[in-house]
């Protein structure tokens, strides 16, 4: 495993999450042209061709054909198909219609295809909805605008471009935000890197990744203080923890306890999860990343100077130690010269003594030089 991979994992994975850890730019539009988004900003993003860029808060509209009410049932078709089932319809939003009643937030109470849904509705009002109409909250992370992107080009400090495959979705709407330039790093003495922040006064959240020490997992049939007691006939199979670290460094100059910036760090770890939790990092070793994903092992303080509250939250990820990553068998051995003994399957002869032939007896010199 190495920290980097895992810094870029967090990288690609946080801003999509949570953006306390990215300068966050509000989007004024995101519109389409054929493959290519064209996003607006209310501020200078500062982006530039080859960069990445989180885009986080968009919603994919879906246009309603037709919405209509019966007594506290109301029946909704769309153009496009909808992503929701009924094991995971929730709310939806529905803005657009004329008539007052049928816009507003709407519990989903069927699904009878992927073309339609019954919402419950207060039995008052029009029974048709008119009106260029949609629906949010149907459209499932396949149709979605929120993801990383490569930026194509910034034709201006308030625009930048970049591709999206799926054209025939409609625009995004909601509080768009771009996510941009990650505080997300690596380093090796969580020590140094303490002395380091404080050194920069640094105001904002920074995230350092820092890999523990990879130890063997000892199995518990061995009776010795041994980690195991692998033979060279055994198949071999060990199993080693890598484990590592992510270090939140928080401003807390303005606190008196840093009660606050804990409060932080635990609100901090679901994000957190969601970006490493599950996922399978390359060992580095003969199984690659096919065993073991990170899993969680802890997370609590780490240190506070009354500047700066340090938080650490603790994975590892399990992984084998096989036949392949070891010595192996002894290749630097000479091979010498062959004794061996044939025993052939050969018609009894008798001599005079009563004896008979059972075996034939061979020596191979290598070292013979064959006849010219």
């Amino acid at each position: 495993m190495r920290a980097e991979e895992v810094a870029l994992q967090l990288a690609r994975r946080y801003p999509l999450e949570d953006g306390s850890l990215t300068k966050n730019v509000e989007v004024r539009s995101l519109v389409r042209s054929g493959t290519v988004m064209t996003a607006e900003t209310v501020d200078s993003h500062g982006l530039s061709a080859g960069q990445n860029v989180a885009i986080a808060g968009a919603v994919t509209p879906i246009a309603v054909v037709t919405l209509t009410r019966t007594g506290t049932t109301a029946f909704l078709e769309t153009v496009a198909p909808h992503d929701l089932t009924e094991a995971i319809a929730g709310e939806v939003t529905i803005l657009g219609a004329v008539e007052a009643n049928f816009n507003g937030i709407f519990e989903v109470t069927g699904v009878p295809s992927r073309l339609r849904l019954t919402l419950a509705i207060a039995d008052s009002g029009a029974t048709v909805a008119t009106g260029t109409i949609v629906v949010l909250g149907a459209a499932s992370l396949l149709n979605s605008y929120d993801g990383l992107y490569e930026v194509l080009d910034a034709p201006s400090p308030t625009s930048f471009r970049f591709a999206h495959p799926k054209t025939s979705l409609a625009n995004p709407v909601g509080s768009i935000e771009a996510r941009t330039k990650p505080r997300i790093a690596i380093g090796v003495s969580p020590e140094r890197l303490v002395s380091m922040y404080t050194e920069q006064k640094n105001s904002e959240k920074w995230l350092f990744v820092v890999l523990g020490d990879v130890d063997p997992s000892k199995s518990r049939d061995v009776r010795s203080d041994a980690f195991d007691n692998q033979q060279r006939g055994n198949e071999l199979r060990q199993q080693i923890l890598q484990n590592f670290s992510l270090l939140l460094f928080a401003p807390a100059t303005d606190e008196l306890s840093g009660a606050r910036a804990r409060d932080d760090a635990e609100a901090l770890f679901r994000p957190i999860c969601r970006s490493a939790l599950g996922f399978n990092f390359e060992s580095g070793l003969y199984v690659g990343n096919s065993q073991g994903r990170a899993q969680f092992t802890g997370h609590g303080f780490f240190s506070y100077d009354s500047a700066v509250y340090v938080h650490r939250y603790s994975f590892q990820q399990v992984v084998d130690l096989v036949f392949e990553d070891s010595v192996g068998p002894d290749l630097d051995v000479a091979f010498r010269d062959l004794e061996f003994a044939l025993f052939p399957v050969l018609p009894v002869i008798p001599d005079g003594a009563g004896t008979e032939t059972v075996s034939l007896d061979a020596n191979v010199d290598l070292d013979e030089e064959p006849e010219p």
